[in-house]
């Protein structure tokens, strides 16, 4: 079995391999498909990404929210905590006492012309002051990248552990405001079983390019 960190360089490299109309024509696709979830469309608050590393464009999913007068919203990085972390390499799971303010997440946001900042990684963000940030349990869907997924909802992520430690209270209880959890993917990406770690949270859903795929 490949280590994470083999399927992660494997997976990356094809994925950053593609030409950006492939990124923009598979964005198409997981809308349509996203379009067959009844929690996205009663969804008010949708936490997305704008694509890098070769990753599947939301636009056409961002575009469809502005139109139907929803929320969409992007990750901020470092939202509150103690400030700068360490990189996006692998680091200590959620229940670490070390560094646990440093690799969290709020969402802000995001409307067409919003102001916008590069973080650490060199993606934007919208700058806009913390007060009118969203914490994670305030969302109802959160659409999140993936490098690897498998059928029983376990994932692979860049390994800096911000979506782990940002929803690690779905792992400690019901939430009457619990979002659920969609990666999204090329078809690619699956991998037939994925390790799992204690500090993993599962998705409710993948959706790719093809299909979505409900986690039970």
């Amino acid at each position: 079995m490949l280590s994470k960190q083999q399927i992660r360089k494997e997976i990356r490299q094809k994925r950053q391999s593609l030409p950006p109309l492939a990124c923009e024509v598979a964005g198409l696709g997981v809308y349509e498909n996203l379009k067959k979830y009844s929690p996205f469309f009663r969804a008010n608050k949708v936490a997305c990404y704008l694509a890098n590393d070769g990753e599947v464009s939301l636009a056409p999913v961002i575009e469809a929210l502005w139109q139907r007068k929803k929320m969409a919203c992007l990750p901020v990085l470092f939202g509150f905590g103690s400030g700068p972390g360490p990189g996006p390499g692998p680091g200590p799971g959620p229940s670490s006492s070390s560094g646990f303010g440093n690799r969290l997440m709020h969402f802000a946001p995001y409307v067409s012309g919003s102001p916008m900042l590069d973080n650490q990684y060199g993606i934007p963000e919208p700058d806009i002051a913390i007060r009118h940030q969203i914490k994670p349990m305030g969302l109802d869907i959160v659409l999140m990248p993936l490098v690897a997924f498998d059928q029983q909802g376990n994932r692979l992520g860049m390994g800096g552990g911000y979506y782990d430690r940002s929803f690690s209270f779905l792992k400690r209880g019901k939430s009457s405001r619990r979002p659920r959890l969609i990666g999204v993917a090329y078809d690619f990406q699956e991998i037939e079983k994925l390790a799992s770690d204690s500090w993993d949270v599962p998705l409710d859903a993948v959706v790719t390019e093809s299909r979505l795929i409900k986690i039970s």
